[in-house]
């Protein structure tokens, strides 16, 4: 649980005030947060919205990234940064108090086409991707072997569809890299409650994971929140298909995509249990089964791994 406005470091707050004036009430916020501090303050100059992490704290990086990322991105899909402060031991970001609630993702929720018009929006925006010292995708993921672990490690409990296809997914891993390199500035871990709706405008927060990647790829981890929502695997990819840069992404890339993202999250459940890598694995999991099982031509893998699969 985060601390209290009145738990911070008095050097801290004092910073704070410098630049807001007397703060009157901090409202913590209600989604879940990696910050050891985040609350909406009341303050002279308006209402603010603070984050703040102790320097010695392991995930301190994910601040200092979003602090220099929130300078590039546009204008109208993302709260301004306003100031950074270092005080205390603490590291606090203050940003603009945009107004909204996290987007709804259920079936037949009216947020659904507002949030692809904003991954619309997102990719025209951040192609080319503005120049940041950032890990593109491709980087991210070469190497990985998320899959050939899995069966080595914990051959016994990978269940049985796995296990046929496991050369499969071994493979789609290790071409996923290349299938998913891009231009675009992408957020990479998009979820309801990483997407703020007011009226019609959806901004995306949170901007701690940007990377270089493919145009579709915030699209495609959508896919996954959407089954985690309820939507069947089908009912995702025909919402994504009102995304144009989704609809240009090649079933193989996708495919390889799923994968990929599906072996990491199994590999954290195993290893490291809780939440929330077992639930993200399950869905991952789904959608993973309906592509491999609806477009096995998908992944580019000798014709003999499908022919012992199926």
């Amino acid at each position: 649980m985060g601390c209290s406005w009145n738990d911070l470091p008095f050097e801290l707050r004092t910073s704070i005030e410098e630049r807001t004036g007397a703060v009157a009430g901090a409202e913590p916020a209600t989604a879940g947060t990696v910050s050891d501090f985040a609350a909406t303050l009341e303050t002279a100059v308006g209402p603010v919205f603070c984050k703040a992490v102790r320097e010695d704290n392991s995930k301190a990086w994910m601040h200092r990234r979003e602090s220099v990322v929130n300078a590039v991105l546009p204008a109208g899909l993302a709260p301004r940064l306003l100031w950074t402060i270092e005080a205390g031991g603490w590291l606090a970001l203050g940003f603009e108090r945009v107004p909204g609630r996290h987007a709804d993702l259920s079936p037949g929720s009216a947020d659904l086409p507002l949030v692809a018009r904003a991954l619309e929006a997102l990719a025209g925006a951040l192609t080319p991707a503005p120049p940041l010292r950032a890990f593109g995708l491709a980087e991210r993921w070469s190497g990985q072997d998320y899959w050939h672990r899995l069966g080595d490690r914990h051959r016994g409990r990978l269940d049985p569809w796995i296990m046929e296809r496991l050369d499969t997914l071994i493979l789609a891993e290790r071409e996923a890299p290349e299938l998913i390199d891009g231009r675009t500035l992408v957020h990479t871990d998009l979820s309801g409650p990483n997407l703020l709706v007011d009226g019609g405008e959806v901004r995306a927060v949170d901007w701690a994971f940007p990377a270089p990647g493919a145009a579709w790829a915030d699209t495609a981890y959508l896919v996954v929140r959407l089954i985690e929502a309820g939507h069947t695997s089908a009912a995702a990819e025909r919402w994504a298909d009102g995304v144009s840069v989704w609809r240009k992404a090649p079933e193989r890339s996708v495919t390889a995509f799923a994968a990929i993202l599906t072996g990491r999250w199994l590999l954290r459940a195993v290893e490291t249990p809780g939440a929330p890598w077992g639930n993200l694995g399950a869905h991952g999991l789904v959608w993973l089964r309906y592509r491999l099982g609806q477009r096995p031509e998908a992944v580019a893998i000798p014709r003999e791994v499908f022919d012992d699969a199926e």
